[in-house]
């Protein structure tokens, strides 16, 4: 039976550190009766061992006396996996406040030797993974670590193929993932030539895998010593010896990524070549304009336009025609989406596609049409990017017909318009359009008749608004035009008097008298203010704030562009509304107790 103890809210314990001490070692104790035999609860567990109290004995004591008892491969392989990582966690940092001292990680070494498998090839396995943790690491620094780790791959690849020769390096690829390092490890311990060459063709003329991947590893570091006449060798004895199209795809995969190695893939053409190019990476190529170019042809060519973005997109060290970064984005959007779930995947994507575009902006070669057809093909990618498809809405701005069409892909023609809209014959790519219309539309800022100064035409403006109000009224869709185009004069700079909006944006309003027009000129403005932060009790004062200046605007303009006026008259009572609600939630909060 659990005792217990007495409680009272009347007498505050006093909390003592030998209470605490006591508390400690008794959760110490309850977790060492709970762990059991479960790899997953010692896995957790290893990792606080410094942490029991009163110190990590009694755990070293159960972990020995576990050892025995777990008899599952599987998980004498966690045991010792996770030994190991804990070993080289705590000797790599020997000083460390947090790091176990040296008797403690002695006893958990002996321990680690003990769950070690009892096969030779399984014992050194693990050495031949992306990451290696030594148990015993130098503690010099991860540049030290990892010549260590060299040198201990090399003595077990070199004691795995004097034991079981050939054999038994290629049993040993089938235990590890990347067994690329095994290749390099046999290469580097010094095996001769002719024992490199018969174990180079076992390895790459294998249907497994894994052993061709020890042929890769070696391909990879003779060709760092032996360089171009060994691989033309290599390659012309597989060709001759009528090795499969699979061994000489493992060949070049491993040679450098450049012309040269491009150019033996190329002398054996046809499907062979179209396959290399399908699965050949991108990164870690040469800066030579021609050479980057030719690998994104041929990446285009097989259908991988997406995965040659990051080549099209080293404008800093790189020149591509221009002609050809349009051609790549282009391929690049008809292309599917792979991904898999990866969110830096879609993140690099638009960065690519960002950066290539930027690219572009500096040439003076580029029709801007095809600019105009690639931003609206990456206008959802662009959206949030750091460069967005401004030649598209400039577009918009200048032509009143695409802000037409634009409208009638989101809205239908109004009933009392009479115009009766055709039923589109695919009604899914309808709404896809639709949808790119609209995103189109939302960020659209760029008042009409803008010049690069940033004033503003007003003959232009005015122009292009009566334009576009006469194709929206034969359209069906006067209402809505207006709408958005006050929604879009809601982004006008101030005035060269000083007041806002600018003038030429007054005299339209003042002209056109639009009462749609003017309600989206004040429900954009008002969007257009963001987020406000003020502290709990602050009222409504930056809404005041807003509507004196709005007052003061409309007071200015009121005589010239009465209309305007009270527009802005209108934003500021909104305002006001809006000051008395805080003010009456910043009241409601100091009745609060």
């Amino acid at each position: 039976m659990p005792r217990w103890r007495d409680f009272t809210v009347d007498n505050a314990e006093t909390v003592t550190w030998a209470l605490i001490r006591r508390g400690a070692a008794a959760i110490s104790e309850r977790l060492l009766a709970d762990v059991g035999l479960s790899p997953a609860r010692w896995s957790l567990l290893l990792d606080r061992l410094g942490d029991l109290a009163p110190d990590p004995a009694a755990a070293l004591e159960a972990l020995e006396a576990t050892e025995p008892r777990i008899t599952d491969s599987n998980d004498r392989a966690m045991f010792w996996d996770k030994l190991r990582r804990v070993l080289n966690h705590h000797r790599q940092f020997p000083d460390a406040e947090w790091s176990l001292p040296a008797p403690v990680l002695d006893r958990l070494e002996a321990v680690y030797d003990r769950f070690a498998p009892t096969d030779s090839l399984n014992e050194v396995a693990w050495l031949f993974q992306q990451s290696v943790q030594l148990p015993n690491p130098s503690g010099a620094g991860w540049e030290a670590e990892q010549r260590d780790v060299e040198t201990v791959r090399q003595q077990a690849a070199q004691a795995v193929y004097a034991k079981g020769g050939i054999a038994a390096v290629l049993s040993l690829a089938g235990l590890t993932g990347t067994a690329g390092y095994l290749g390099k490890a046999l290469y580097d311990s010094g095996l001769s030539a002719p024992e490199l060459d018969v174990l180079l063709e076992a390895a790459v003329r294998s249907d497994n895998a894994r052993e061709r991947d020890v042929a890769h590893g070696l391909i990879i570091s003779i060709f760092r010593d032996r360089k171009e006449p060994w691989a033309a060798a290599l390659i012309g004895k597989a060709r001759a010896g009528s090795w499969s199209h699979t061994a000489l795809q493992t060949i070049l995969r491993a040679l450098p990524i450049e012309r040269w190695t491009w150019d033996q893939v190329a002398s054996i053409g046809g499907e062979f070549e179209t396959t290399y190019w399908r699965h050949a990476p991108v990164f870690s190529m040469s800066d030579d304009s021609e050479d980057v170019a030719y690998a994104i042809r041929k990446l285009i060519s097989v259908g991988r336009a997406r995965h040659a973005l990051p080549l099209a997109g080293r404008g800093d060290k790189v020149h591509l025609p221009s002609d050809l970064l349009v051609e790549v984005l282009r391929e690049a959007a008809r292309q599917p989406f792979e991904s898999d779930g990866d969110s830096n995947e879609a993140t690099m994507f638009q960065h690519y596609v960002a950066e290539i575009l930027e690219l572009l902006d500096e040439r003076n070669d580029i029709d801007r049409n095809a600019l105009v057809a690639l931003e609206w093909n990456y206008l959802r990618v662009l959206e949030h990017s750091r460069r967005p498809a401004k030649v598209l809405l400039r577009a918009l701005s200048e032509q009143p017909s695409l802000f037409i069409e634009m409208l009638s892909a989101v809205y239908k023609a109004s009933e009392e318009s009479g115009v009766v809209d055709r039923e589109p014959e695919n009604a899914e790519n309808a709404r896809a359009v639709a949808t790119q219309a609209y995103r189109l539309l939302e960020p659209w800022n760029r008042i009409p008749g803008t010049l690069d100064e940033g004033s503003i035409d007003g003959i232009v403006l005015e122009a292009w608004i009566k334009e576009a109000r006469a194709l929206a009224k034969a359209a069906g869709r006067e209402d809505v035009a207006d709408s958005r185009i006050g929604n879009m004069l809601s982004a006008s700079p101030m005035g060269s008097d000083g007041n806002w909006p600018a003038e030429p944006v007054r005299e339209v309003i003042d002209l056109f008298r639009s009462k749609p027009m003017i309600e989206g000129f004040q429900i954009g403005k008002g969007n257009r203010r963001g987020i406000t932060t003020r502290m709990p009790g602050d009222g409504g004062e930056l809404e005041r704030q807003e509507a004196a200046k709005y007052r003061a605007w409309a007071k200015a303009i009121t005589y010239d562009h009465p209309h305007t006026a009270k527009a802005l008259d209108a934003l500021a009572e909104r305002y006001e509304w809006d000051a008395r609600r805080h003010d009456e939630h910043a009241e409601r909060l100091d009745w609060e107790p």
